[in-house]
């Protein structure tokens, strides 16, 4: 009986094995090669978060854009997409630009279950990249992985979603990458215990909306999927000397599978033969995969995949041609080789020992200048190379070793594959490899819509003035001048510059020239940080009484010196009593035009100086009609705007947002120079110190 149990689990050892050898789903484990071969050149969707806009959709994405007005890298947007457009193995890929402040959510993709809570999701927070799993039927996190590494405040990320595998990549620090494989039972989009039906995307928010963020800039949405046929192209069965071919097309044997010696001693896995395989770059057939399955016995060159039909190993192919790159086998050493193309010191690019043992699975899949290979055991290697296969028509030129320019010679999109020797001759053998499967992994296109090309967003704003009086403490203001009516036209520009923006224009007061100069010293500065917009000022048609004791801009970006001495906001706590009694002469209410470029990359250092000075600086009026101002001022400043919270002790501790005492609907920034960016919250949130977010109000 015991007998018995233990022939009965070898024989079904055996039959699991063998039935391993080939795959019961060829697209398993193709996700970085459908990645990185059958991504389309456009985008399928791609959105501005600047404006915002959208540039280009597509019928997979639904997409709700809230235009809150609230700037450049800020604006939200509500994205999904329905699992059933996906399919089984398809790959969601995210371009991702962001800008040079991010904070709290800038995107934020996965599911809620019924109750809001996050089951699967990828996001980024701040500057922590994040990939999160939870498992439908259970209260617990499977799988959470995070980097605080991988990006930092404009810079790029590439984010690969599929079903079985996760891929972030900072295009702009290509060593910085993270990868999350799933399985069958774990599967991130398809889930036989979840009935959610749409993938969600939170841009500057997230999913749920609870939370808004700032930082997103640019978002292209790419759709990539393979196929396959279940049945291979060519099954060979070495042993036996048989095949099953139904690729007649695109496979040729070039030579049929025969023995070394057919004269001597017939042994396992050791027939011999060469195969063709031609691709198609332009259409779906770029990627081949070889499936082989080894023996008890490995010896010498077992398998040699190469670019020339006389590819002999060690990067020898007779002079044939410059597309020559190869891999083969040598007992159980792994050997890549370069074309001639390269014209180093050595074509090897690579040499692995211990990869093809005894009973090995070795997949092996091939297209334009890349290779992979893995042996289900412990190796896994993927190389991209412009030196490896030339499979896109690439041009045949001159070997680097010796004149030879290989006249007449075409280029070509064919691969060699030979079985248990090498491809150029009988005279490297090997034994090793007893199944071959061979099959077209194939790239599915899908169809990307035209570019939308909306006409450029032009904003005119019109400031009304009216006369005004202002009172503080128990003294008047009152300034009664004869100015016209400003129009000013902006234009947005692009994001990149972009940190501060507001839903207003800021305030402008212009001063004219002094008759009867009064010399005042005002013993504050303010340096302000003025965003990139283009302001022009037209000329003057109508007449309005004004009266502003605003600031220039609404909106300040203050410094912070190297010493304690000085501190972001250098207006005095003091109360400053000033009396200011002038006599204005105007001789013409007629501006020349004037042009005003203000970027978000200087800071301006104003001082309060005498209205004459100021003039001087615009160069822009005439005097035409003598009006008198008197004016009498008493300034009381919050002493609250003295302090900063920008220390060293802070931005050590990565302390870095905090209240801003002014105003509930605005925060503040530390950045890592220690300067303080005052930043507005999105409309209708507010600042949330103890969640360090903007939040709605309960």
């Amino acid at each position: 009986m015991t007998n018995f149990i233990y022939f009965y689990g070898l024989l079904l050892l055996f039959f699991n094995i063998n039935d391993a050898r080939k795959p019961n789903d060829p697209l398993q484990g193709t996700n970085s090669i459908c990645a990185d071969v059958c991504t389309s050149s456009e985008a399928h969707v791609e959105l501005d978060l600047s404006q915002p806009r959208i540039y280009r959709e597509h019928e997979y994405v639904q997409i709700k854009l809230f235009q809150t007005g609230s700037g450049p890298c800020r604006e939200p947007a509500l994205l999904e997409i329905p699992l059933d457009t996906i399919g089984k193995h398809g790959i969601i890929k995210f371009d991702l630009d962001f800008g040079p402040v991010l904070h709290n959510f800038s995107i934020d993709i996965g599911f809620n279950d019924e109750n809001n809570k996050t089951i699967r999701s990828v996001n980024v927070v701040n500057q922590q990249v994040s990939i999160e799993y939870h498992s439908d039927d259970e209260n617990k996190t499977d799988i959470y992985e995070q980097s605080v590494t991988l990006l930092e405040p404009g810079e790029s990320l590439s984010i690969f979603i599929s079903n079985d595998w996760i891929f972030i990549d900072n295009e702009q620090r290509k060593q910085q990458t993270m990868r999350v494989d799933f399985n069958q039972s774990n599967s991130f989009l398809f889930n036989q215990y979840s009935s959610v039906k749409y993938l969600s995307i939170g841009l500057n928010r997230n999913i749920n909306g609870k939370q808004t963020g700032i930082g997103l800039c640019l978002a292209n949405i790419t759709f990539i999927e393979c196929y396959t046929d279940q049945q291979s192209a060519l099954d060979i069965d070495v042993n036996n000397k048989t095949f099953e071919q139904y690729d007649l097309e695109n496979i040729t044997w070039i030579s049929h599978l025969t023995y070394l010696d057919p004269n001597a001693d017939i042994r396992e896995c050791t027939a011999q033969g060469v195969v063709r395989l031609t691709f198609d770059p332009y259409g779906s057939r770029r990627i081949a995969r070889f499936d082989l399955t080894m023996g008890s016995q490995i010896q010498g060159f077992t398998f040699n995949i190469g670019d020339s039909p006389t590819n002999n190993g060690y990067g020898g192919d007779g002079g044939t041609t410059s597309n020559s790159a190869e891999i083969h086998s040598n007992d159980n050493r792994f050997y890549v080789w370069a074309n001639t193309k390269i014209c180093g010191d050595t074509l090897l690019l690579k040499i692995d020992y211990n990869v093809i043992e005894p009973y090995d699975n070795i997949t092996i899949l091939i297209s334009n200048e890349r290779i992979e290979l893995t042996n289900h055991r412990s190796y896994h290697q993927i190389l991209n190379s412009p030196y490896l296969y030339a499979l896109a028509k690439q041009n045949v030129t001159c070997n680097c070793f010796d004149s030879v320019c290989y006249p007449g010679v075409q280029p070509d999109n064919d691969v060699y594959f030979g079985i248990n020797r090498v491809i150029g001759g009988t005279y490297r053998p090997g034994i090793g490899v007893c199944n071959a499967y061979v099959n077209w992994i194939q790239c599915k296109k899908i169809e990307v819509s035209p570019r939308i090309k909306p006409e450029p967003i032009v904003t005119t704003t019109t400031t009304t003035t009216t006369t005004e009086v202002t009172t503080v403490k128990v003294e008047e203001t009152t300034i009664n001048s004869s100015i016209e009516l400003i129009d000013v036209t902006t234009r947005t520009l692009e994001h990149a510059n972009e940190m501060i923006m507001t839903t207003e224009f800021p305030s402008l007061k212009i001063m004219t020239e002094e008759s009867n100069q009064t010399h005042q010293d005002y013993s504050s500065s303010t340096s302000v940080s003025i965003p990139s917009t283009m302001v022009y000022f037209e000329e003057i048609t109508t007449e309005q009484e004004i009266t502003s004791t605003e600031s220039m801009f609404d909106y300040m970006k203050i410094n912070q010196a190297n010493n304690e001495e000085q501190t972001n906001f250098t207006i005095a706590s003091e109360n400053i009593n000033e009396e200011e009694t002038s006599t204005v002469s105007v001789s013409s209410n007629r501006y020349r035009l004037f042009h005003l470029l203000a970027n978000l990359s200087q800071d301006i250092t104003m001082e309060n100086t005498t209205s004459e000075s100021i003039l001087n600086d615009f160069n822009s009026t005439i005097i035409e009609n003598d009006i008198t101002t008197t004016t009498t001022t008493t300034t009381v400043l919050d002493s609250s705007a003295s302090s900063t919270p920008c220390t060293l002790e802070n931005l050590l501790a990565n302390f870095v947002y905090h209240e801003y005492p002014l105003d509930k609907h605005k925060f503040i920034f530390c950045d890592s120079e220690g300067k303080m960016n005052i930043i507005a919250c999105s409309p209708n949130y507010i600042w949330s110190q103890s969640e360090q977010s903007c939040i709605l109000p309960n």
